[in-house]
């Protein structure tokens, strides 16, 4: 995903062992149920896309949780399989009884517009925040998601259709 360019935390030239590493730790973090996976699969039950939900940690925070990491395989990417697993996201943190998530997105990417186009608020911009390489520095965009009770309904009721969920 990073070699690919996805905006997943890592510069596309990030050491294989740097991205394991992390890619152990999640692993670590969805076992202790301290992070939440959400995964959609394809045709022969093929792992195509990821989300992450970090619940807040400490009693002010305990309302919400942050999206992370949400990733749709290359080649996959532009047949809404990214809003399905955000959807999905959205259901989970519903189910949770959350009340807001929160997410940051990589600025020159697209994605600032494509989480505004589905009904997120941007709440702040970091300028010059992200240094991915030599002269590669970009904008954090943070953005926000109030879950009211009317769409944790509409959206329970649609994804129970879609084969988007936990991971097994």
């Amino acid at each position: 995903m990073t070699r690919a360019g996805g905006a997943v935390g890592f510069p596309p030239d990030a050491p294989e062992t740097d991205v394991r590493a992390l890619a152990e730790a999640t692993v670590a973090e969805v076992r202790a149920g301290t992070l939440h996976l959400l995964a959609l699969h394809g045709p022969g039950d093929e792992l195509v896309g990821t989300v992450f939900l970090q619940p807040g940690r400490g009693p002010v925070v305990a309302h919400r949780a942050t999206v992370i990491r949400l990733m749709v395989r290359p080649d996959l990417q532009g047949r809404g399989l990214g809003g399905r697993l955000l959807d999905a996201a959205l259901d989970r943190a519903a189910g949770l009884g959350l009340a807001q998530l929160i997410l940051s997105a990589r600025g020159g990417t697209g994605l600032p517009e494509w989480y505004a186009a589905r009904g997120w608020t941007e709440v702040g911009r970091f300028p010059a925040a992200l240094r991915l390489g030599p002269g590669d520095v970009r904008d954090e965009h943070w953005f926000q998601r109030e879950i009211t009770d009317d769409e944790a309904v509409r959206d329970r009721t649609r994804n129970r259709q879609e084969s988007v969920g936990p991971s097994r």
